[in-house]
């Protein structure tokens, strides 16, 4: 049989012994010590200060059990015998498993980069798309929305089901003092442009540009990703997912799919700001991005 454990970033599963029989209150507190070290009766009576004979009665049931096992023996003027688990593990059935919405173990880093935006276990978030009509003063048309619906696939598997949508268009979207994932540039996603100019890495000159480190990026693959607080409202945040064109949004989302643990750490340049810029790669050439690079 196998259950599962909380591993580093996920659950990992260990094998274990089942077990049946009931066990009494004084055979689970054995089992309590012998998960520490091995241990012999008279030790065991005395640490819980119980009778010895009472002590081997359960000894005898738990080795019996198959729960517990001679360690080693011990040859003094008589023969003490140590015990042990024989097994790291045992399962014990109290009722039937139900299924359980809980948030994904990860580990602090991850945590910590999506607490904004998934709070205990649930969305809390919304995600603004640009619209596909024409919009804004250059009545451009977003063609990088769907490849949000990765980005809600990666955000739902740290998540249990939504309730709600939490998803509007640029064009849609009236309140801006809340948590808010904005996905593409500024020439399709007009919240972006209202934004940028307060980004650490930001849209300017038809290029990404770095305050944290003065450099310019031109390629048509680049994308950003910042996650800083909602210049509209502090208490939120916002999270920006964004390229020079489509293929650099296509980029940008990739990055949470192959190189989330570097997104989740701090630029290079500052580690307490939340800002990189990514460059999508085509390895395979057939004409779609399939891996990414983190540039800063």
């Amino acid at each position: 049989m196998f259950v599962v454990r909380r591993g580093r970033d996920s659950l990992e599963s260990i094998e274990t012994k089942e077990f049946k029989p009931r066990l009494g209150p004084i055979e689970k507190r054995i089992v309590s010590l012998l998960y520490k070290k091995s241990m012999y009766p008279r030790e065991i009576a005395k640490t819980m200060n119980v009778e010895q004979q009472n002590i081997y009665y359960h000894i005898r049931r738990l080795e019996t059990m198959g729960l517990i096992e001679v360690a080693h023996v011990r040859k003094d003027r008589v023969l003490t015998k140590f015990y042990r688990l024989r097994a790291p593990s045992f399962v014990f059935f109290v009722g039937r498993f139900k299924p359980a919405n809980n948030i994904m173990f990860i580990s602090e880093d991850k945590k910590r980069f999506l607490s904004p935006f998934v709070e205990n276990g649930r969305i809390n978030t919304r995600i603004v798309l640009g619209s596909p009509d024409p919009h804004g003063l250059l009545s451009a048309r977003a063609r990088d929305g769907y490849y949000a619906s990765d980005l809600a696939l990666f955000l739902g598997s740290f998540s249990s089901f939504p309730l709600k949508t939490h998803v509007s268009l640029d064009t849609e979207i009236k309140n801006l003092r809340k948590n808010m994932i904005i996905v593409g540039g500024p020439i399709v996603n007009k919240i972006t442009e209202k934004v940028n100019k307060k980004l650490p890495i930001l849209f300017k000159n038809k290029a990404i540009y770095s305050k944290l480190t003065k450099q310019s990026y031109t390629s048509g693959h680049c994308g950003l990703i910042v996650r800083t607080k909602n210049p509209f409202y502090k208490k939120k945040h916002i999270l920006v997912v964004a390229g020079l064109r489509s293929a650099g949004t296509r980029a940008a989302i990739l990055a949470f799919l192959q190189r989330f643990d570097e997104i989740c750490k701090g630029n290079a340049k500052n580690k307490k700001v939340y800002a990189h810029v990514v460059r999508g790669m085509d390895k395979d050439a057939d004409g779609i991005i399939d891996s990414v690079e983190v540039l800063e």
